[in-house]
């Protein structure tokens, strides 16, 4: 089980903490304490601080000038050391307390150091199921390409002898913290062997709340649903796989997604599997022909 961890930083390397370390460390297992989600107005500031620190197993010092140069955070991570439960990360060249000189730091002066996040994930014992760089390159790309609302097919193959990355997390973060609206239906819940139900599970994703008739006017309260959508809906459907055993959802569901993606542009797909659908699905599917599908793919480690 991961640790809870406490985050010392300046906000000059607010952006990398928040964007990149703290996804990682959540994803991996952390419980994380990070100011910006826990101050609150009218109460001291310093105390506020110091009872999450003191909450956690682990600080971690994110080291740089502006770092060294803050009365907050020389106050953490004084305390950080008196309690000597701290991990140091090197993040902007700058000369090292005398404290610290003879301690072991994490070197992320370059964040595309694989190796060193390693270092950093182990001491927090935290595992992703994948290469740190991997995992962040991979929710890069996803992000960018559903804001440009391209859809995509997340692969992530499940090879004997390999890890299982986190993914689920990474789509987690993605839906919380990406600025994007995404919904989410997972076909390995029951209550989408139906294919009036998964219908009823993917408007209700989007918020959309109606009553789904039975087939086949369940695609009619589809396609109607999306005819006053002002924008492009996103949505992630997990476990695309299995479509390959739900007979009953019937090719005129992929048609009519296929419609609402390609013609209306109304639709925004976020597909997981763990192979390239076009390898499971006929070639003559309706899908299948979808030549604007990005795939992008998360391996584990060996």
């Amino acid at each position: 089980m991961g640790k809870s961890v406490f985050i010392s930083y300046s906000h000059q390397q607010g952006e990398w903490v928040w964007n990149s370390l703290v996804p990682c460390l959540r994803a991996g297992g952390a419980e994380v304490h990070i100011d910006v989600e826990r101050m609150r107005a009218g109460k001291d500031v310093t105390a506020q601080m110091d009872a999450e620190q003191n909450a956690c197993d682990l600080s971690l010092l994110v080291l740089s000038p502006e770092f060294l140069n803050s009365g907050y955070c020389q106050h953490e991570m004084q305390r950080a050391m008196a309690r000597d439960q701290f991990v140091t990360i090197l993040r902007v060249d700058c000369l090292l307390p005398d404290e610290l000189k003879k301690k072991l730091y994490v070197d992320l002066r370059d964040d595309k150091a694989a190796r060193q996040w390693d270092v950093l994930l182990q001491a927090c014992d935290l595992d992703l199921g994948a290469s740190a760089l991997d995992w962040i390159k991979v929710r890069d790309e996803i992000v960018r390409r559903l804001h440009n609302n391209e859809s995509v097919n997340f692969v992530v193959p499940r090879k004997p002898g390999f890890t299982n990355p986190e993914w689920r997390k990474l789509i987690e973060h993605v839906q919380k913290d990406s600025g994007l609206e995404l919904g989410i239906v997972d076909l390995q819940n029951p209550i989408t062997t139906s294919r009036q139900a998964l219908v009823a599970e993917m408007l209700k994703a989007m918020g959309t709340n109606v009553n789904v008739p039975p087939e086949p006017n369940d695609l009619v309260a589809l396609g109607r649903a999306f005819d006053t959508r002002p924008k492009p809906a996103h949505l992630a459907l997990l476990h695309f796989d299995m479509v390959q055993q739900r007979q009953q959802y019937e090719v005129d569901l992929f048609s009519a997604l296929r419609y609402l993606m390609t013609e209306k542009r109304k639709l925004i797909l976020l597909i997981h599997s763990r192979l390239p659908f076009i390898e499971f699905l006929p070639t003559d599917h309706p899908l299948s022909s979808i030549t604007d599908l990005k795939t992008v793919e998360l391996h584990g480690r060996p």
